[in-house]
Order: structure tokens, then C-alpha cells, then sequence
């Protein structure tokens, strides 16, 4: 290997120590203020303690925080307790890279289960719909328990959001276009931002990892060694999204959506919506209208 490589190789090994740990408190900031206004807005708190929001809050945070340890502690056993940084990092049998691997699996495998159950609870708990991303699901588990991830770590991520996100994109529009003129226009445009922005940059992340994969670059290392935290922050700035939106006061002019677990993230029907909304009603979908004047 050149000294000009071994460089880069040293050099983007240090970039993924910076970035994951500034993109892990960026984490931890909007875990924990999504974790707060949840639990503020109700009066027995512990309810709460297996709800779903909460659940994946809870794990995604855990998972990109083990991941962010182990990735502090094989850099310092790279620089100083080994004799070759460079070849303890290409090392396939060290047993942190493999720790690693399992951990960005296992931070995918929570991201996608989130998205899926958003997709069930938006399809009036559909079976059918989720059959698709439920088998990608377990196909990644399957491989990634096998630590053979390379290529389904960002196939089958990518199958599952696509999927996902583009029926509940359809599904709200087509609630749009059935109540629109009861609520206004503009209503969903907030929920068609953050969907789309979220799996946006999902899908962006995806391709990186596959391109520099391809390539044999040593940017994959990035790509895959903040998959755990990206996962985790594209989920983040949904539930926190749907919390600043649920403390939006109630006598706003403006109408919102809101959409989060069981609770709200749409346990949709064409009757509840097609039925006439009185003011001041928050229904299970999460349409919250000003009071009644």
C-alpha cells in the first residue's frame, strides 16, 4: 500500500469518529426532546412505556449509541494497540468490525420495522400491503445474522423504503383529495415534506453505500459506519416532527396532521373521513381542527 493511501485510509477512518459523534448527539438532542414531549402531553406517563414511538425511540437510540462506543474503541485499539492502524482496519476476523457490522445491521433492521408498521397502522392494519417489506425484513435479518450484509445492507433497506414510503404517500394524498374541502389546502403538505425529505436522504445514503461498495473505495467506510446513526436520525426527525406538531396550539388557524403511532399515525377509514369533522375533534388520524367558534 502507498503512503498517500494509507493516509486516506487513516484519514477516513478519523472522518467517521467526528461525524458519528456529532451526529450522535444530534441524535440523542432529538430522541430526547421527542421522549419529553411525548411523555408531557399525557397524564399517566407510564401508558406510554410500550408504545411503539417510544419503543423505537428507545432501541434506535441504543443501538447508535453502542455502535458509536464500539466505533471510539476500535479507533483508539487501531492507534494504540496495534502496530498497523491500516491493517488492523482491513482486518476482516478483528472482532470490533464485526461487532460493527451487526450493530448498523441490527440499527436497519429497527429503522425498517418503524417504517413498516407506519405503513400497517396508515392501511387500516392491512396484512397484505406489508407482505412485501415484511419478507425484505426478514431477508436482511436472515443475512445480517450471517454477517454477509454487504449488499442486501442497502438492496433490501432500500426495497423496504421505497415501498413504504410511496403507499403512504399515496394513501394520504388520497385521504387529501377525499377531505380537502373540508380542511383546506395545504393541509398535508407538512407530512409530504418530512416523508419525502426523510426517505430522500435514506435513499441518497443507500446509493452512496452501494457506489463506493462497488468501486472497492475507501468511502465506504463512511457510508457504512454511520449507517447506524442515520437510520436513527431520519426516524428521529419524523417523531419529532409529529410531537412539535401535536403541541401546536389548538386555536391556531392553521389545521395539522399529526402522525404518529397507533394512536394517531392513521388507523385510516373512508367512512370516519368522509363523515362530517365537527371543530375542536382530534380523530385517530391525527386531523386537528381549531375550537369551534
Amino acid at each position: 500500500m502507498s503512503l498517500e493511501f494509507r493516509k486516506f485510509v487513516l484519514g477516513v477512518n478519523m472522518a467517521v469518529v467526528v461525524l458519528e459523534s456529532v451526529l450522535y448527539a444530534l441524535l440523542l438532542v432529538a430522541a430526547s426532546t421527542t421522549l419529553y414531549l411525548r411523555f408531557s402531553r399525557h397524564e399517566v406517563p407510564q401508558l406510554l412505556i410500550w408504545n411503539p414511538v417510544i419503543v423505537f425511540t428507545i432501541l434506535i437510540s441504543a443501538t447508535s449509541g453502542a455502535h458509536w462506543i464500539l466505533t471510539i474503541v476500535r479507533f483508539f485499539d487501531a492507534f494504540l494497540g496495534s502496530a498497523d492502524a491500516v491493517r488492523f482496519y482491513f482486518d476482516s476476523s478483528e472482532e470490533t468490525g464485526t461487532a460493527l457490522l451487526l450493530l448498523s445491521t441490527a440499527s436497519i433492521l429497527i429503522g425498517d420495522a418503524a417504517i413498516i408498521h407506519r405503513l400497517w397502522l396508515i392501511w387500516n392494519r392491512s396484512l397484505p400491503v406489508i407482505i412485501l417489506p415484511v419478507v425484505a425484513w426478514f431477508s436482511l435479518l436472515i443475512i445480517g445474522a450471517a454477517a454477509r450484509w454487504v449488499q442486501a445492507g442497502w438492496i433490501m433497506p432500500l426495497i423496504t423504503n421505497t415501498y413504504c414510503t410511496g403507499l403512504i404517500l399515496w394513501k394520504i394524498w388520497k385521504t387529501k383529495r377525499t377531505v380537502e374541502h373540508r380542511l383546506g389546502d395545504g393541509t398535508l403538505v407538512p407530512v409530504f415534506i418530512v416523508l419525502l425529505e426523510s426517505a430522500a436522504v435514506w435513499t441518497i445514503w443507500a446509493l452512496f453505500f452501494a457506489i463506493t461498495n462497488e468501486i472497492g473505495s475507501p468511502l465506504q467506510v463512511i457510508a457504512a459506519d454511520l449507517s447506524s446513526v442515520m437510520v436513527g436520525l431520519v426516524n428521529m426527525v419524523i417523531y419529532l416532527r409529529v410531537e412539535l406538531q401535536c403541541t401546536r396550539p389548538q386555536g391556531s388557524d392553521r389545521t395539522g396532521v399529526v402522525m404518529t403511532s397507533s394512536a394517531s399515525i392513521v388507523p385510516y377509514s373512508v367512512n370516519r373521513v368522509s363523515a362530517q369533522i365537527p371543530r375542536g375533534t382530534v380523530y385517530s388520524y391525527g386531523w386537528v381542527n381549531g375550537p369551534t367558534k
